[in-house]
């Protein structure tokens, strides 16, 4: 899946549980957040999909940077837009923010070793738990493979912005 997908499930995942599941302010909250970003990851890269014509156009490996970035660059102001509170809902704002991490958190050691080109164990061996959840259904196109990420990105946005519309 794309960055923006995990992101924002992840971020409609922490308004969700803030709204619905959690009963106190409290840190356990936060960390339970994080676990459902985490959950909420592993699932979504069950769905069959498709992102390396778009993070690599004609197989060239040195746009994926700068279209990362942008997409990294876009989602963040789609998130804010759509789902950031005023500042007197800080706590929602920080399951966003948990919610957020813990969709991302299982790709971290992936980025670590391509980015830093570290050879650790450790690491590979965590990032074999994300990979295990990868299905093996990758489709051949970029039109189906990219189709549903498109579809749950503009859920969760929707989804965001109708709890910061509903709550305010």
């Amino acid at each position: 899946m794309i960055a923006s997908t995990h992101l924002t499930v992840g971020a409609a995942v922490g308004v969700l549980s803030y709204r619905y599941v959690l009963k106190t302010d409290s840190i356990w909250g936060i960390g339970w957040v994080v676990a459902a970003g985490i959950v909420s990851h592993f699932l979504l890269d069950m769905i069959p999909h498709s992102e390396e014509e778009l993070y690599r156009p004609s197989g060239a490996e040195q746009w994926m940077p700068i279209i990362l970035s942008l997409e990294l660059g876009l989602t963040f102001l789609a998130i804010y837009f759509c789902g950031a509170k005023s500042w007197s809902a800080n706590y929602q704002n920080t399951c966003l923010m948990a919610g957020m991490m813990g969709g991302a958190l299982p790709d971290m050691p992936h980025v670590v070793i391509n980015t830093l080109k570290v050879n650790w164990q450790w690491l590979q061996t965590i990032d074999q738990v994300n990979v295990f959840f990868h299905t093996s259904a990758h489709v051949n196109s970029l039109w189906w493979g990219f189709t549903p990420q498109v579809l749950i990105t503009a859920l969760s946005l929707t989804v965001l912005c109708f709890f910061k519309i509903g709550l305010i």
